[in-house]
């Protein structure tokens, strides 16, 4: 991928500052066709290029085979609906298509649709209201300690650290966001979007793009007309689109109310924009409600609807500038600090210390955390300085001491340094602290692979002759798990933990397709029979699972990007 000179200083671009070749190949790697993560030894990107490679310049209708369109197929996206809480609340994953995501990426990123689409984002660009939610895409060589890092610091630069600088200048906030966003688009709104409807730049020129885009996502959801996918970079991008023109349709009623005297013309307001969260800053209360209407009236006419339980006034803007889990986190019982100190080559290095001297009080703080802010970004970060910590405590050290000997002649004692290798180990209830690990994983989907990497790394420090003990616990986790409704999500990080001792040949283990598939059991991720049965006829499925890595793997977890982060010696 190439980028231009001034570029090669930044650490990321938004994904509309690429070239139209580049933002194809940037859509259409692993890691953006896929932004929830996955065990380590999936990787899409074999399907992907072969999509790319046996689709090529071919429209939909040349790739159809007789009359069979994709939108009468059931089946055709491979649909994953994740538990949220452990009952009922639920979050769809799609893992598309590859072929009709492939067709969509490429029609999108053609040199000419992608200028027209920049276009559009320049356009919406205002002054006062900042997109904070673009997709960025990372442009130096440095991996990312953890997936999703560069979105993450995106998020804590342009909406956290921002809101909090902005406490300087206004005295209120109001913040809101919108219900169930993604599952309430209206995709005729992308034609409103792409047409700049009701606004001076109107244009007609984008509407045979509009009914594209409309064409591909009706194929991908069996012919809805409500609603877009969620879990790819390719989505976000379009309600990014979407989003983006209810921003210039709100800065231009704001300067409409201005102008017809109902806001002060001199007024100074700032709005902040995360996908669906918005902050709205103002010094004047009365205006901010004002704005705080025209931007449900612009939210209603497009199928929205404000979250009235997260829509609030406040003018403590630092503390409401973070998230209440990071704020409880800060405030109360912090367990974990980290101390710089030099080393001998004079080096600063940072060393972490705990307020907990035991690993099972430290979990057990996250456990009620966890029930506290269920769900939570903060959760995550503990679990993962959890795991750090254990791994920290694994780890085969050097260990030097001094041996005595006696000459037995001269009866002279000499001293001689050795050195031993000593793997840590864990002096603590391995089964309970695998226990609190797994009930955090069954209420917090978000963190369930970070709870079970936990679980993993506990059960690998069993002694060998533990061997039939960890069979039961390994077995007692899968009983609690399974029954869990809608887990399709945790079939996929506990096979990660279960797989080399699962038994296929007695019973089905899991019915999540993509386990089906690392067990090498007959299943069809994706309905291709829309498809000619030329472009599918070598489709390799089984290639999203990496057979090597799965082998390295074995019942521990890893994460992909952490690995590559720290091979890389970061």
């Amino acid at each position: 991928m190439s980028y231009k000179k001034d570029d090669s200083a930044k650490k990321s671009v938004r994904i509309i500052e690429l070239s139209a070749k580049d933002a194809l190949d940037t859509l259409m790697s692993n890691d953006f066709y896929c932004t929830t993560e996955l065990p380590e030894y999936f990787d899409f990107s074999g399907v992907l290029r072969y999509a790319a490679a046996n689709i090529s310049n071919k429209s939909l209708d040349e790739c159809v085979r007789g009359d069979c369109m994709p939108e009468s197929v059931n089946g055709v996206n491979l649909d994953v609906i994740t538990n949220k809480d452990g009952r009922y609340a639920v979050r769809p994953l799609t893992l598309a298509n590859p072929f009709l995501y492939y067709m969509l990426a490429r029609d999108l990123c053609n040199e000419n649709t992608w200028s027209r689409i920049k276009e559009c984002f320049k356009l919406y660009t205002h002054e006062h209201i900042t997109a904070c939610a673009i997709p960025i895409v990372k442009v130096d060589d440095k991996p990312e300690p953890f997936k999703g890092a560069t979105s993450i610091l995106n998020w804590w630069n342009s909406m956290e650290q921002r809101s909090i600088e902005l406490s300087l200048k206004y005295r209120y906030m109001f913040i809101t966001d919108i219900t169930n966003c993604f599952g309430q688009i209206n995709p005729e709104s992308i034609g409103w979007a792409l047409a700049r409807k009701g606004t001076p730049h109107e244009t007609t020129e984008n509407i045979e793009l509009a009914f594209l885009i409309q064409r591909y996502l009706r194929a991908m959801q069996e012919g809805k007309n409500i609603g877009i996918p969620q879990g790819s970079s390719l989505f976000s991008l379009i309600a990014e689109i979407i989003l983006g023109y209810t921003d210039m349709l709100l800065a231009q009623e704001i300067a409409n109310e201005q102008e017809a005297g109902n806001l002060p013309k001199d007024l100074e307001y700032e709005i902040l924009r995360y996908v669906d969260d918005y902050r709205i800053f103002c010094n004047d209360r009365d205006a901010l409600d004002k704005i705080s209407y025209i931007l449900q009236h612009i939210l209603e006419r497009f199928n929205f609807r404000m979250n009235s339980s997260k829509t609030r006034t406040s003018s403590e803007l630092i503390t409401d500038s973070i998230k209440p889990d990071k704020a409880y986190y800060i405030f109360n019982t912090p367990i974990e600090s980290k101390q710089t100190y030099k080393d001998e080559d004079g080096h600063e290095r940072k060393e972490r210390g705990y307020d907990f001297d035991g690993f099972q009080k430290h979990l057990l703080f996250i456990y009620e955390f966890s029930k506290r802010f269920p769900n939570s970004g903060q959760l995550v970060s503990q679990l993962e300085a959890f795991s750090k910590r254990v791994e920290d405590q694994l780890a085969t050290k050097t260990v030097t001491y001094e041996e005595e000997s006696i000459d037995l002649e001269s009866g002279e004692t000499t001293k001689e340094s050795k050195t031993i290798e000593r793997k840590g180990h864990l002096w603590e209830n391995i089964s309970a602290m695998v226990a609190i690990s797994v009930e955090i994983a069954t209420n917090n989907l978000r963190a369930a692979n970070n709870a079970l990497k936990i679980a993993s790394q506990l059960l690998a420090d069993m002694r060998k002759e533990d061997v039939e003990k960890k069979k039961e616990i390994i077995d007692l986790i899968y009983k609690k798990l399974i029954r869990i409704p809608n887990s399709a999500f945790l079939q996929v990080w506990l096979q990660n933990i279960t797989h080399t001792t699962d038994d296929w040949s007695t019973k089905k283990i899991y019915d999540m397709p993509l386990c089906k598939v690392v067990a090498e059991q007959p299943v069809s991720l994706w309905n291709n029979e829309w498809l000619n049965p030329k472009i599918v006829s070598d489709f390799p499925q089984d290639s999203i699972v990496d057979r090597e890595i799965l082998a390295k793997t074995g019942q521990v977890i890893t994460f992909k990007a952490k690995r590559q982060y720290d091979e890389m010696g970061y």
